[in-house]
Parts: C-alpha cells; structure tokens; sequence
C-alpha cells in the first residue's frame, strides 16, 4: 500500500504573493510594474463603515494548500493564533513580518479615505 502523501503547506510570503496576483481581494495589489511594492488595505476595525470585504485579505486561516489527491484545501488558523475578526489582523501581521520577505515603506492607516499600507 503506497503511503499517503501529506498536502503541502503553503508558507505565507508564497500565499500573499498568490493573493496579490490574483487581484481576488479589493485594494491589494501591486503599485510596480516590477511586481516589488504593494498595498494592502488596512482600515481599523473600529470604523464604522468597516465591511467584511474590508478584512478578507487577514483571515490567514483561509490560506490554501495544494493536495496530489486533489483541489486546493482551506485549513484553520494554525494553533496558537487568534482566531474571530479581531486577531486576523495580528496574525496577518504578525505572519507578514516573521517572514522577512516584507519591509513596510508607507503607513497610511490613519488616511480617513484609502486606509492602506505600502510594502
């Protein structure tokens, strides 16, 4: 019996590199044509007018992996994370700078009107 192949963990710096490609969350995108810099949008959770599409990019929970059995898999926040709306953030913050891949250029998340930041 052929032993059972384990899906692969996508590593965060990988996974946000694939969601900024594929353009599938708003205000998350290149601003090079090098493909170097980018935004992600980052509005308070406070704010009123705050919207699930608002926080999509920071479930981190929601990474994908890649399966040889199958289509790609949605696993849970790995233990030790915070989980609900309010920790998303963190853990996607904390994910972002533990890789090294990363270096903030731009904090514009006190601008009342595109609340973002620029790697």
């Amino acid at each position: 019996v052929p032993a059972r192949r384990e899906a692969q963990k996508l590593r965060f710096g990988q996974w946000l590199v694939n969601a900024i490609n594929s353009g599938s969350y708003r205000g998350l995108h290149w601003i090079d044509s090098a493909h170097t810099i980018f935004r992600v949008p980052w509005k308070h959770n406070a704010r009123k007018d705050i919207t699930n599409t608002d926080v999509e990019v920071f479930k981190v929970g929601g990474m994908s992996v890649a399966s040889s059995d199958g289509p790609l898999v949605h696993l849970p926040a790995p233990p030790g994370l915070g989980k609900g709306q309010w920790a998303w953030k963190t853990n996607f913050r904390c994910a972002l700078r533990s890789t090294h891949l990363f270096r903030l250029e731009q904090d514009h998340s006190k601008h009342g009107d595109d609340p973002h930041k620029v790697f």
